[in-house]
């Protein structure tokens, strides 16, 4: 679910725009990447831009250099102001607007269906979140060292398609 919502909903598609999707299957990647992360994908994005802008500074909001490992590991790590200049662009967007908006509702509606259809489903879904947090917590920890940015084919494991990640940050 993180490799759909995550990786190409809110990564890919908002935070880079290197896809663009037609306007109901973005609206289903963004509501999968806003119950894997308990994050607004105008957040997401807005934060992610600032790790790039700023990497392995003490600007870079996920910095293992700058962050206790347990903050990155759980992402537990606060922003507290977001500049403008970084998710500007997506206040144009509707469907990152409303899922930014209304994120607690569509948590609220999604476990509600779930437990509808079956209790083993809404244990899935309230699952998703400390795995998508843990698994993206490992591939901001491991993927950087004091040199920066790493591409090491095992993060594939735990976060698919983020191997990458000096190749991803050298764009």
């Amino acid at each position: 679910m993180a490799l759909i919502g995550l990786t190409t909903g809110f990564h890919r598609c908002i935070a880079h725009n290197q896809i663009q999707l037609p306007s109901i299957i973005e609206g289903f990647v963004l509501w999968v990447g806003t119950i894997s992360s308990a994050c607004s994908p105008l957040s997401w994005a807005g934060i992610h831009r600032m790790h790039h802008a700023y990497a392995d500074t003490e600007l870079d909001p996920h910095s293992p250099k700058y962050k206790k490992w347990y903050e990155i590991l759980f992402s537990t790590y606060r922003i507290k102001y977001i500049p403008r200049k970084f998710i500007k662009d997506l206040y144009e967007n509707p469907r990152v607007m409303f899922f930014h908006k209304n994120r607690l509702l569509v948590f609220t509606i999604t476990y509600i269906i779930a437990y509808v259809i079956s209790p083993i489903l809404l244990v899935f879904f309230i699952l998703l979140l400390p795995t998508s947090f843990i698994c993206y917590g490992l591939l901001n920890l491991l993927a950087h060292d004091d040199d920066g940015a790493l591409n090491k084919w095992w993060i594939n494991l735990f976060a698919p398609l983020e191997s990458n990640h000096n190749d991803h940050h050298a764009k």
